[in-house]
């Protein structure tokens, strides 16, 4: 079975954790390494990160949204973002998805 896999900020990812989510913690510098840890182990169906982590991996997270067959890769805003969580974390993923999960 694939995993869900939060990557961020120490409070972000310690939240996840918290529900039984992977979690990687990471800074803007090393998430380009950190992505590519994740996605080397084969075993994550969704890869989550943070706003501050994946602001220059715009490029990378299309090309592995589009190219490869898994994760998915999508981006989400962490604890202390200004914007917090708009809608619920199943919101975020199925947007990234394309499917409406309403009824």
């Amino acid at each position: 079975m694939k995993k869900i896999y939060i990557i961020g900020d120490m409070d972000t990812v310690s939240a996840f954790r918290l529900s039984g989510v992977e979690g990687v913690i990471s800074v803007k510098d090393d998430a380009p390494s950190r992505l590519e840890e994740v996605i080397k182990k084969g075993v994550a169906g969704i890869v989550m990160m943070t706003s501050e982590v994946a602001v220059d991996l715009q490029k990378r997270i299309a090309q592995i949204n589009l190219a490869m067959e898994g994760p998915v890769v999508i981006e989400i805003p962490g604890i202390d973002e200004t914007e917090g969580f708009s809608r619920s974390v199943v919101g975020y993923i199925a947007e990234a998805l394309g499917i409406s999960l309403e009824s």
